[in-house]
């Protein structure tokens, strides 16, 4: 951990001794093992965290499946997390994976998030996978314009640091500003990772954690809605250069938003199907 907590580091992608350009998600997010297999550590970086110096949803989720898949040696199927309180760049996570059951196909367990012994997050996690001769898709991956022609995504200039600077976004709109708006909750948004997307359940964490997108799009462009908890459902991760949401905010009530993210290959593959229930604010007031 850099002496200044972090707040000034910034993730570089590795090159293979090939030359190509790969991103390694446990070096992405700065999870570290310890003497203990099932206890993992996490210095919250600035670079992993969203508004506020705190650590971005999707960066906490992707830290417990990383965890977990490690420990299982299974690739993750589910995972579900829930955020209690909110971790600041400068402290230490600790995550303790705690495998509850294992069976021939599918291991279940929970992953536990504290600071200085305080829980911040939580994760029930299912992994595994089994050969089933039956497969299909029963979604439409959205007919949208190439990410090489949408301008970049809308977001204030004071709320652009963090992850915000480590990763890149383009905004399925005609409008060069890139401001999404929508009449129906559906809209769309290309992102990626500097050192490509790999085929992870964790990378796709990261980039599916979108309501905010989607609530901007119906609600006011500096919407936002910080995430009570995040789920995700993993179809066929795939390495490629963007993933495509495809967001459906289902509804708004009671000062929360409701989403539902398909994410998809570029040459539309469903990767993960992600959803969120986030607490509605408005940036700037």
């Amino acid at each position: 951990m850099p002496p200044d907590g972090g707040r000034n580091w910034r993730w570089r992608p590795r090159k293979d001794n090939i030359g190509s350009v790969t991103t390694d998600m446990q070096d992405f997010l700065g999870i570290e093992p310890t003497e203990r297999a099932e206890q993992w550590k996490l210095p919250v970086r600035l670079d992993i965290c969203g508004g506020r110096d705190s650590i971005y949803g999707g960066c906490g989720l992707a830290a417990a499946i990383e965890a977990a898949e490690s420990v299982t040696g299974r690739p993750l199927a589910w995972a579900s997390c829930q955020f209690l309180r909110p971790a600041h760049a400068g402290q230490t996570i600790d995550l303790d994976v705690q495998i509850k059951a294992e069976g021939r196909a599918v291991s279940h367990g929970r992953v536990i998030a504290t600071v200085d012994g305080q829980e911040v997050f939580a994760t029930m996690v299912s992994l595994g996978e089994r050969d089933f001769p039956a497969k299909g898709v029963w979604q439409e991956m959205p007919n949208v314009i190439a990410p090489e022609q949408c301008p970049p995504r809308y977001i204030r200039a004071e709320n652009k640091g963090g992850l915000r600077e480590q990763i890149e976004e383009r905004a399925v709109t005609t409008d060069p500003s890139g401001i999404i708006r929508s009449e129906d909750g559906r809209s769309a948004v290309w992102a990626r990772l500097p050192g490509g997307l790999p085929a992870a359940a964790s990378a796709l964490a990261v980039l599916g954690d979108a309501v905010s997108t989607g609530l901007s799009a119906v609600l006011d462009p500096d919407a936002q809605a910080p995430s009570i908890d995040n789920t995700i459902r993993v179809v066929a991760p795939k390495a490629c250069d963007w993933i495509l949401s495809d967001v459906e905010i289902r509804a708004v009530g009671r000062g929360l938003a409701h989403g539902v993210i398909n994410m998809w290959s570029p040459d539309g593959d469903l990767l993960a199907v992600t959803a969120q229930t986030g607490v509605v604010r408005i940036r700037g007031t």
